[in-house]
């Protein structure tokens, strides 16, 4: 059955059974919550026009719901383990087109810019990317200070591209053209790119342990995640997967449980358990009690604690009553080392 087909009520069940079978299968997992939000956003605007005061809020929660999933999960939206750097560029404008305030979305957009090449887009987007956030409307979406530095970098150095391009092709101009030109010494600005460039590449990837955050180049990244110390959970969000690594085994889990495992690993101890109201973010639409079903934040916790178990690691999350919740919290049985990129969308929740 189509979702146009479907109520509203209906569209929410629906959303909620997603959560309590979660990434089951490899596709279409975050296609389908994105879709569903889609539809549910579409559905409570004529609402809104008959009677604003009913339905505004729902209408403002749905946005920033549909929002959110496409800036911190539309990477997923064509295999659920994978990155796709495509439906990324696609997914961030779309989110744009709900939400104009995002300046996450649009450093971003002027990373994937970046790598492409395409560095005049490059520039428009990173200039978006600091002047929205000097707005600061939106702390979830807003940079954190590494972010906000490299985003400055980023836009010299895209600037830099271009102008060296321009140059170059002026020297190649007719000579009746070309000798009106001022003595064009191209060395510094390539110098100054290229320190640039190594600079970016040393510090693309943050490195955090207990007590302690550093940034690292992906050579760095790789080498940890490969010749890890003894007894050490390493947790890598590279450029394509989320791997776990342990005493020499590996296993790529879903994008919903590598972000988990980071949220207990880093913000979550005996004192300051996870509950699903502390934790509602990485779930959709809220239960009847205005916070995540407690069937399926207590399902969704399971299946990440049998997924450790596949690594044959002590049971890193305990449990307990907290505040009349049942809550969850990293017991530091061993070690760890979480390594992701400086622009990932969600470092903004760990590193200030």
């Amino acid at each position: 059955m189509s979702l146009r087909d479907l109520t509203l009520e209906e569209l929410e069940e629906l959303e909620q059974e997603l959560h309590e079978n979660g990434e089951q299968s490899n596709y279409g997992y975050y296609a389908k919550l994105i879709d569903i939000y889609k539809e549910i956003y579409k559905r409570i605007v004529p609402l809104v026009r008959e009677d604003r005061a009913m339905y505004y809020h729902s209408l403002q929660y749905t946005r920033k719901l549909l929002v959110t999933y496409l800036v911190k999960y539309g990477t997923y939206l064509k295999v659920n383990k994978l990155r796709d750097d495509n439906t990324a560029v696609s997914s961030l404008k779309k989110a744009l087109s709900y939400e104009e305030n995002i300046p996450i979305a649009y450093y971003r957009l002027g990373f994937l810019a970046y790598k492409q090449g395409d560095y005049s887009q490059a520039v428009r987007y990173f200039q978006d990317a600091l002047n929205y956030h000097k707005l600061g409307d939106e702390p979830s979406f807003s940079l954190n200070q590494q972010q906000e530095f490299h985003a400055h970098m980023y836009l010299a150095n895209s600037a830099l591209y271009v102008a060296s391009s321009t140059y170059e092709a002026m020297e190649g101009l007719s000579y009746s053209s070309a000798k009106q030109l001022p003595n064009l010494a191209l060395s510094p600005l390539y110098e100054t790119l290229r320190d640039n460039e190594q600079f970016l590449k040393n510090h693309a990837f943050y490195k955090i342990s207990k007590g302690q955050i550093d940034t690292c180049s992906k050579d760095t990244c790789e080498e940890i995640a490969e010749n890890g110390e003894k007894n050490t959970l390493v947790v890598y969000f590279n450029d394509r997967e989320n791997i776990l690594f342990f005493n020499g085994e590996e296993t790529i889990i879903t994008p919903g449980q590598a972000n988990m495992i980071r949220h207990f690993l880093l913000s979550s101890n005996e004192k300051n358990p996870c509950t699903r109201i502390t934790m509602k973010d990485f779930f959709g639409r809220t239960g009847t009690d205005g916070e995540v079903k407690k069937n399926t934040f207590i399902k969704s916790i399971e299946r990440l604690r049998i997924r450790l178990k596949i690594l044959n690691m002590p049971d890193l999350i305990d449990v307990k009553q907290y505040q009349g919740e049942t809550a969850y919290y990293f017991n530091e049985t061993i070690p760890y080392i979480v390594l992701f990129r400086v622009d990932d969308v969600f470092a903004n929740d760990y590193v200030s």
